[in-house]
């Protein structure tokens, strides 16, 4: 393991120990009492040193009672452990499906129920939990089922009562050792959630990272993050995992239930347990709920909701531990990228009113960069860009011209052709476009876009003479996006051709002007967008439907 890595671990710990003292602070006054499952402080006892930890549950079945009472003689001195003694085993098994258990130390003969039933039971519901066995008659054959099923270990009767107190007194050290284990990976992972958290800027995808750690780390059923929308003035519900309806059903989960608005002015945790007989659960088969509230400097600014599934499947104070941390990493995370989000519209706003300066020096050129934008989203669709490549091409193609405002008014709306010198002007506009915006992080992605959609793909475009694959993708999908809109948009001297000379065009300057793999994919896209692109230019004739393909051209 790195020393850097060595490190991060260090700091999880002692960040770790500092959130416990916290969240139990708040456990005993912020955690909801629900029945009998719920996280109570009757669980937590203080040990030699005066440190926080939890009571050891313990569960002694044997049909024979005195064999209970000599148990109950050894294990009552010690006030660590909170025991029950059944002479029943069904009523041993209703009991352990029905109740928190660390340890388990039963007979292994007792008639109608085995220790084998006693010992699946507890697996089943009790993953985490020791299984000791009792016998009178151990074999070969008994010892070796019993562990291979997971018992712990076994003790043969008549035992040595300091046989028995160690026996159980190893079994829990193997069990908090193993805990420990698991609390030192989920500190690794939350470590690496962290991490990936702090470099993720977009809400959805921070959000969907936030879910899927949550149902990892947790075995969460459902998950629902609901946050304040301070212009409706309520909770929201922005992302969720599990089924939609049952969601957006419960109040709980779609935030909008009492406890979680509880939850929002107190910032303390509800956790409730045992819903299928609550009001609460609203019909629903889940048994434990977690509210957690997602806290920045002070400030509610969501809820956290986790629901998990099965008899016994409960969340623990071991669980609110953690979720403490990940939630608090989860909201200063979201408060990041909302205030990146509010600082990324801002510089949109600024970009429509850079590219709206430029438009409005040629009335004839107007929508030009929304125009190209609608355009060029066509084929990058069928190439099967993400969204943040579909925002990139936006910011791209509202830009792409802004080294224009550089150019002089006469030059721009010269009625006629530009002589040599007023065009080498006119082709320095991509470079000072570049230059106008290098530097600024948000907008690098559109810088290929302004640079490079002059470039011609035989090598004779500007500013630098590119040419084929050398040319990026940006520059190759501009030039076909500023060509379409060029001939399907009116002029001074010329109306706005149609969607077939538009195809006719694109066809003929193939592999000269235009990457041909990028004309055939537009091409075969453009009779899907035929309604659409007539509603934009308005100027198509009605009697041309035909649009031509590389295919039909070339027949």
């Amino acid at each position: 393991m790195s020393s850097s890595v060595c490190r991060a671990l260090l700091c999880s710990k002692i960040t770790h120990n500092k959130s416990l003292k916290c969240a139990e602070n708040y456990l005993k006054t912020g955690v909801r009492k629900h029945k009998k499952f719920a996280l109570t402080e009757d669980r937590i006892i203080m040990d030699s040193d005066n440190k926080a930890s939890e009571k050891y549950n313990l569960v002694v079945v044997d049909d024979e009672k005195f064999i209970c009472e000599i148990v109950k003689e050894v294990l009552s001195d010690d006030d660590r452990y909170s025991a029950r003694y059944f002479s029943s085993p069904s009523r041993a098994l209703n009991y352990i499906n029905t109740h928190p258990v660390d340890l388990v130390l039963t007979d292994f003969f007792m008639g109608q129920h085995s220790g084998m039933d006693i010992l699946e039971a507890t697996r089943k519901r009790h993953p985490e939990a020791i299984v000791i066995m009792m016998t009178g008659h151990p074999t070969i054959e008994n010892v070796i089922s019993v562990l291979k099923l997971g018992a712990y270990d076994y003790i043969v009767k008549p035992f040595k009562l300091d046989t028995l107190k160690l026996t159980v007194e190893r079994g829990l050290k193997a069990q908090r050792l193993a805990k420990e284990n698991m609390h030192l990976k989920s500190l690794i992972s939350l470590y690496q959630i962290s991490e990936a958290m702090g470099s993720t800027i977009h809400l959805d995808s921070l959000l969907n990272l936030v879910l899927q750690s949550i149902v990892n780390e947790f075995n969460a059923d459902l998950v629902s993050i609901s946050l304040w929308d301070p212009h409706r003035d309520c909770l929201a519900l922005e992302a969720f995992y599990g089924d939609a309806e049952q969601i957006k059903q419960n109040p709980l989960l779609s935030g909008k239930s009492e406890i979680n608005y509880k939850v929002l002015k107190d910032a303390k945790p509800q956790v409730l347990n045992e819903l299928e007989d609550s009001q609460e659960s609203e019909g629903t088969s889940y048994t434990s709920l977690v509210c957690h509230p997602l806290l920045v400097q002070g400030k509610v600014i969501g809820t956290l909701n986790l629901l998990r599934n099965g008899q016994f499947d409960i969340f623990g104070l071991g669980d609110i531990h953690m979720l403490w941390i990940l939630a608090s990493k989860a909201a200063t995370a979201i408060e990041h990228s909302r205030l990146y989000s509010e600082l990324e519209q801002a510089y949109i706003g600024t970009i429509r009113a850079f590219a709206n300066a430029v438009e409005a020096r040629d009335n004839y050129t107007r929508g030009h960069t929304e125009r190209v934008y609608r355009i060029a989203s066509m084929i990058v669709r069928a190439l099967g860009w993400s969204e943040e490549q579909m925002k990139n091409l936006y910011m791209g193609c509202i830009l792409h011209d802004i080294g224009k405002i550089g150019v002089p008014d006469s030059i721009l709306n010269k009625p006629g052709r530009l002589n040599d010198e007023e065009r080498s002007i006119m082709q320095m506009h991509p470079e000072t476009g570049v230059k106008m915006l290098e530097g600024i992080p948000m907008l690098e992605p559109a810088l290929p876009y302004i640079l490079y959609h002059h470039e011609q793909y035989d090598g004779s475009g500007y500013p630098l003479g590119l040419k084929g694959g050398n040319i990026p993708i940006e520059g190759r999908i501009l030039a076909i996006a500023d060509t379409v809109d060029a001939i399907l948009t009116n002029r001074p001297y010329r109306r706005g051709a149609s969607l077939e000379k538009v195809s006719r065009e694109l066809i003929e300057c193939s592999s000269g002007q235009f990457d041909p793999e990028l004309v055939k994919i537009f091409l075969n896209v453009l009779g899907e967008h035929k309604d659409e692109l007539t509603a934009i230019y308005g100027t198509l004739q009605e009697h041309e439907n035909n649009i031509l393909t590389p295919q039909s051209a070339a027949q």
